[in-house]
């Protein structure tokens, strides 16, 4: 899909850590640890388990360690319509975790989500597409903040390559949607080096990566 706004994407890992430690209070280990959650969460759950589980698994866990490393700095989990987030102190930033295709992680490529968001997710794409970035711009490739009331969703998005053996992620900021109610516009992403797979997920790689959504299958009479 050809890119639909101009993008600040940042791949220098020195650059990232600074910016994370200024915008979120986080650090790429942080993300790390993060996205090792998830696959952990994924390769964890075994046959028995209801089909969709895994990735069900991977999303909650990786939720659970990202408000367990900022409650402590004073972030709020906060569940609005449902969806799961973690609030900064100030109320004016929050990040959701969230599944991408695979252009996720690919700094010449443009990701979307691996599945349809909901109305409360719209409205956020709508608040950040509205107000420009996260950090004043003092340069050509330096970042940008909202103005006024209201606040920015940011998206944990990783994507589980089995095929390559390797996790790609990046926590990114939203600004439009598809018609098929995907987020595929992002004012920012800050893309980490790739991270490779634990043994026990690249045995698993002839299985498909399910969605986070359960089948629902007609009771036999």
């Amino acid at each position: 899909m050809d890119q639909l706004a101009p993008q600040h994407v940042f791949v220098d890992a020195d650059r990232i850590e600074i910016e994370l430690q200024r915008g979120f209070a986080l650090g790429i280990q942080d993300l790390r640890d993060v996205a090792a959650r998830i696959y952990q969460g994924f390769v964890r759950v075994s046959a028995l388990h209801p089909k969709g589980f895994n990735g069900t698994n991977a999303w909650a866990e990786g939720t659970a360690q990202l408000r367990a490393t900022l409650i402590p700095k004073g972030w709020v989990p906060e569940d609005p319509a449902g969806q799961p987030r973690i609030v900064a102190p100030n109320g004016k930033l929050s990040i959701t975790v969230s599944s991408g295709n695979a252009d996720t992680g690919v700094p010449n490529r443009n990701p979307q989500t691996r599945n349809d968001k909901g109305s409360q997710t719209a409205t956020s794409v709508q608040f950040n597409a509205r107000q420009g970035l996260l950090f004043p711009m003092q340069s050509a490739d330096r970042a940008p903040v909202p103005t006024g009331v209201g606040q920015a969703l940011w998206l944990f998005l990783y994507y589980i390559d089995l095929e390559a053996g390797h996790m790609r992620v990046e926590l990114s900021r939203p600004t439009g949607m598809s018609d098929a109610d995907k987020i595929n516009d992002w004012s920012v992403r800050y893309i980490l080096p790739p991270m490779p797979l634990f043994p026990e997920v690249q045995g698993n790689a002839s299985d498909e990566l399910p969605d986070i959504d359960f089948d629902v299958i007609p009771k036999q009479s």
